[in-house]
C-alpha cells in the first residue's frame, strides 16, 4: 500500500494517517493511505536504522478498511 501526501484528486478512499494510526514514526505533513498502489521497495532502502515504528492497531484497522472499500 502507498503512503501518499496529495489525496484530493482522487476517485477511491484516501483516509488520512494520523498520529492515533501510527507508533515510533511521524510525517512532516498531512499523508494519506492509497489503497489501490501496491509497491515493492527493497529492504536495503530502508534498513539503513532510522526507518522504525509501525501501525498501532486502529492503523491496521484502517488499512483494512482501505482494501475492503477497493472490493465492488
Amino acid at each position: 500500500m502507498c503512503v501518499g501526501t496529495s489525496a484530493g484528486e482522487y476517485p477511491q478512499t484516501t483516509p488520512e494517517l494520523t498520529d492515533e494510526h501510527l507508533d515510533g514514526i511521524s510525517f512532516t505533513g498531512a499523508s494519506y493511505l492509497m489503497p489501490w498502489a501496491l509497491y515493492t521497495i527493497a529492504p536495503a532502502t530502508i534498513m539503513n536504522g532510522k526507518a522504525k515504528g509501525e501501525l498501532t492497531e486502529e492503523g491496521r484497522r484502517l488499512v483494512k478498511k482501505s482494501l475492503i472499500s477497493l472490493l465492488p
